[in-house]
């Protein structure tokens, strides 16, 4: 009987160690299970390839522009909605290894330990808030993701937090089915987990006087303007230099002359 206990004891010892050795070892893993990247991201718009339209239509009785003389280009979005419907885009944030696809689950647990591929992952995958519209239509877009310890995923999110680096890396871009949008940061700061940073709804002045809490908050000033006829993005992760902390980086979208 003693001995069967001691068996039972030693094969539960073992089997602890084994899970301790496998989480030890994806913590250190230093790739993250995500597609390559596109080259480009734009919207597929046909284009004649030899016959002025103008021409191939001034007359009722010219016939139209031969369905072979038409080219088409696929959007680079197809094949990541193909792998997985829950994406929403494409984020990069200049330097740091930030160049990861962005989905949208039903909800903000999913996809905190599934990756891209829908594979149980602790690194989770980056993902936006299931609130969020997307398609460009949010006042308040949210992007979430992991801190690690190598940096994977949103662990380099902390270098700006030095601003130099900030001042040197402003701006990031997030690319979607309908083409790529550029944004500034115009605050960056830490806090407890507090959902007041994640508002995404607004009546009368609240988004007025959101956006200056989110200016004031800034541990570095900025001279950037955001007003309420601007819409904005908010990337945040976790931070332990608050107790149960979050870093929030929000950026504005920039428009075509800016």
């Amino acid at each position: 009987m003693r001995k069967n206990i001691w068996v039972l004891l030693l094969s539960r010892l073992l089997f602890l160690q084994i899970i301790h050795y496998g989480v030890q070892e994806i913590e250190l893993r230093k790739d993250v299970t995500v597609p390559e990247k596109s080259d480009k991201f734009a919207f597929p718009l046909p284009k004649a390839s030899s016959t002025d339209f103008r021409s191939a239509t001034t007359s009722s009785e010219e016939a139209a522009v031969p369905l072979e003389e038409l080219t088409f280009t696929i959007n680079p979005s197809a094949e990541y909605y193909q792998i997985n419907p829950d994406y929403v885009g494409w984020l990069s944030v200049n330097g740091t290894v930030i160049d990861y696809p962005v989905v949208r689950g039903q909800d903000n647990e999913t996809y905190l330990s599934q990756n891209f591929y829908r594979e149980p992952d602790i690194f989770g995958a980056i993902f936006m808030d299931y609130r969020n519209i997307g398609m460009g239509i949010d006042r308040h877009t949210i992007i979430y993701g992991h801190y690690t310890q190598y940096g994977q995923m949103f662990g380099e999110l902390d270098k700006f937090l030095n601003e130099d680096f900030l001042k040197g890396n402003l701006d990031f871009t997030f690319s979607d089915a309908y083409g790529e949008k550029r944004y500034r940061i115009f605050s960056v700061h830490v806090a407890p987990a507090d959902t007041s940073f994640l508002d995404i709804d607004f009546e009368g002045n609240e988004y007025t006087d959101f956006l200056s809490m989110l200016k004031d908050l800034s541990v570095f000033p900025s001279e950037i303007v955001v007003t309420e006829a601007d819409h904005i993005l908010t990337l945040m992760t976790c931070n332990d230099s608050a107790e149960n902390g979050r870093l929030f980086i929000h950026a504005v979208e920039l428009t075509e002359e800016q």
